[in-house]
């Protein structure tokens, strides 16, 4: 019996039949077996959070800094879709995803993943940062991002540190 070996296994090109080598192509160096992967942490149980009473916004409290009516209006639904591809910090990919589990539980009924695509979630997310052409976003986001990045290598700093 042969011994499968599977590589890769949401890679498109790890799905196409092995095509037979060619002597006129250049052949590539073989790569060495990638390290044995770390186990995960054990899943949390995606919950709410729950939201301070000051930081809640008021029914009718349209004026607020952080209304969701300050912000542009979002893409219509007749807008074509573009995929998003990109590599995440795993705790972030996670942290969208049980986002996600936790707004399709909140409620009476559960919605299915098609009634709420995780992919619909992530573009809330974005749409919530704000208009690109508003200073005020940008200074916001900058801010976000060096608090981010700041927070990051701390940490980092702190684990090299002992």
């Amino acid at each position: 019996m042969t011994e499968l070996k599977v590589k890769r296994l949401d890679s498109p090109l790890a799905r196409r039949p092995p095509r037979e080598a060619d002597d006129s192509e250049p052949t590539k160096p073989t790569e060495p077996e990638p390290a044995p992967r770390r186990a995960r942490p054990a899943a949390r149980k995606p919950a709410l959070a729950s939201v301070p009473e000051t930081q809640k916004l008021q029914a009718g409290a349209d004026t607020a800094p952080n209304s969701l009516s300050a912000l542009p209006d979002p893409p219509p639904l007749s807008e074509p879709l573009e995929l998003l591809s990109t590599r995440l910090p795993s705790s972030l990919r996670r942290s969208v995803s049980e986002l996600t589990t936790a707004l399709r539980a909140r409620g009476d009924t559960r919605q299915s993943q098609k009634a709420l695509p995780e992919q619909e979630v992530l573009a809330v997310l974005i749409w919530l940062v704000g208009d690109p052409d508003d200073p005020t976003t940008i200074q916001r986001l900058g801010r976000a991002l060096d608090t981010y990045r700041g927070r990051r290598y701390a940490a980092e700093a702190r684990t090299l540190g002992s």
